[in-house]
């Protein structure tokens, strides 16, 4: 009987900044299911600590956060000269966050609850870029 086809590994890591847990853990296992390495933070200030921010190659990032915000924590990346594709989401996606969101180097906006599909096509598509 043959197997089905594998997935090649993809070794590209993705991190995942939300204050919110739940959301975090199910992002991160999501992010884990599609066959990326995935690393969570509760909080922009511990994903610069960590020291990952060098080998993220995808950061999914809460907007809104306490203490640091996600278009904070991606200016601050970018002030320290790593350009990390980002993917932004949120719960609130009034028309001032839309605007801070379209002003800032991210690839994009996803509304909370997030689409499986729609953040793997987005993933893939900031993993294409170097």
């Amino acid at each position: 009987m043959s197997r089905p086809a594998e997935r090649a590994p993809r070794i590209e890591l993705v991190s995942i900044v939300d204050d919110d847990p739940f959301v975090r853990t199910a992002t991160s296992s999501l992010v884990r299911s599609l066959g990326w390495e995935a690393r969570d933070f509760a909080s922009a200030s511990a994903f610069l600590a960590s020291g990952a921010a060098a080998r993220t190659r995808c950061l999914v990032c809460d907007v809104q956060m306490p203490e640091m915000d996600g278009i904070e924590l991606l200016n601050r990346l970018q002030a320290r000269g790593l350009h990390v594709r980002t993917l932004f989401i949120t719960a609130f996606a009034s028309t001032r966050v839309r605007e801070r969101v379209e002003a800032s180097k991210a690839l994009c906006l996803i509304e909370k609850p997030i689409d499986a599909g729609e953040l793997e096509a987005w993933i893939d598509l900031a993993l294409q870029h170097d």
